[in-house]
């Protein structure tokens, strides 16, 4: 029986194994398997798993980071009898770039490999990728990294990659691996600070965080056992997670809630497009119950009963013969906040003018009859 080719099998170890004496680079191995099936007498195979070997192959690699490409080189090469390759990647034919020039800085990048074999006419089939994080060889001295106390230690001039172990560095003075970027001795880790991790430092109380962070940075954590909180030191303060809910506020479990004393004088500030609404108030049908105002010169908040801000004036007026109409106290903005009396008889009248009313026919006055408006305002 034959069967169809079927997509590249294989297996491969990567080591970050650095080359003395050349480019630096890490080695490459795999062992290739046959892609096309053959024929066993007897049996009734699916698919092959013969070692492709003594076979011409060539092998393209290309490493990446988060921005894009930073090198791309192949390697022509022949498996051996049991289809195993081993190669030193940095020491291919370039394709883009130089492997010299790649920017090691400690944070992980891709290595993509493509594979062709010859023998097939399919041209680059793609493996796999792999996270590589590689440090590469000093260009200089030995293969010890140089360990200083101080970066003043150091005399230039560097190169872009060359490492240094610091024994001290930052506010809390950690051991720190540094790398040369071209420009500056930065740490290889951005986070170097031990402190800083899931795993919190334990204190008993304040005291204890600040014997054990004397001088602390910012993001130092620590879980105060008095508290019973994480902590986090943020612009000049230790920080409680969650904050305690006070002015106002009070802690319902882990959910913070309105409600609550204020502790401190507080304003809430609004615009014409931020404004604030208080929705589903219940209408008052108490006529003692009390209003909010507010201070014209704080703002601040408070109630006063409906009647003193109800302005009331009555106005005596002696009328002369066939008189009808009078003028009011104040400018008339409804009549129903407007009572006539003649004579101690309260009597009907109509709105003539925003500050004139005329009272009806049936109540024409009589010389020095007694006129009394009651207006509110």
């Amino acid at each position: 029986m034959t069967f169809k080719n079927k997509f590249l099998l294989f297996l491969f170890l990567l080591s970050s194994t650095i080359v003395l004496g050349q480019t630096p680079g890490f080695n490459y191995q795999a062992l290739i398997l046959n892609t096309e099936e053959i024929q066993i007498p007897g049996t009734n195979v699916s698919e092959n798993s013969v070692p492709l070997g003594l076979e011409d192959i060539s092998l393209r690699f290309t490493i990446t980071n988060e921005a894009g490409i930073e090198y791309i080189e192949e390697h022509i090469i022949t498996t051996d009898e049991n289809g195993m390759v081993s190669v030193i990647v940095g020491e291919g034919d370039p394709i883009s770039f130089t492997f010299e020039d790649i920017y090691w800085d400690g944070k992980i990048k891709h290595l993509n490999v493509e594979l062709n074999v010859f023998s097939n006419n399919q041209g680059y089939v793609f493996l796999d990728t792999q996270k590589i994080l590689y440090i590469p060889h000093p260009q200089y001295g030995t293969a010890n990294v140089f360990i200083v106390n101080s970066l003043n230690e150091l005399e230039p001039p560097y190169k872009k990659g060359d490492l240094i172990w610091l024994t001290s560095f930052g506010d809390n003075n950690n051991p720190t691996l540094m790398i040369w970027n071209g420009t500056n001795w930065v740490p290889v880790n951005d986070d170097f600070d031990p402190t800083n991790e899931l795993g919190l430092v334990v204190v008993a109380n304040n005291a204890a965080r600040n014997a054990r962070f004397p001088t602390p940075v910012a993001g130092d954590q620590v879980w105060n056992e008095n508290c019973g909180c994480i902590e986090v030191f943020n612009e000049g303060y230790w920080v409680t997670i969650p904050a305690d809910a006070t002015n106002g506020l009070y802690k319902d479990g882990n959910t913070i809630k309105l409600g609550g004393n204020l502790i401190e004088p507080t304003a809430i500030t609004t615009n014409p497009t931020n404004t604030l609404a208080i929705k589903g108030l219940q209408e008052s049908t108490n006529n003692e119950d009390q209003i909010v105002v507010a201070d014209k010169n704080t703002g601040v908040l408070k109630q006063k009963p409906i009647s003193s801000i109800t302005q009331k004036k009555q106005l005596v007026v002696y009328a002369v013969d066939g008189q009808l109409e009078f003028t009011t106290p104040f400018t008339i903005t409804s009549v129903d906040k407007i009572d006539v009396y003649r004579n101690g008889v309260r009597i009907d009248f109509t709105r003539v003018d925003d500050n004139t009313i005329k009272l009806e026919p049936e109540a024409q006055c009589y010389q020095a009859d007694k006129i009394r408006i009651v207006q509110l305002y």
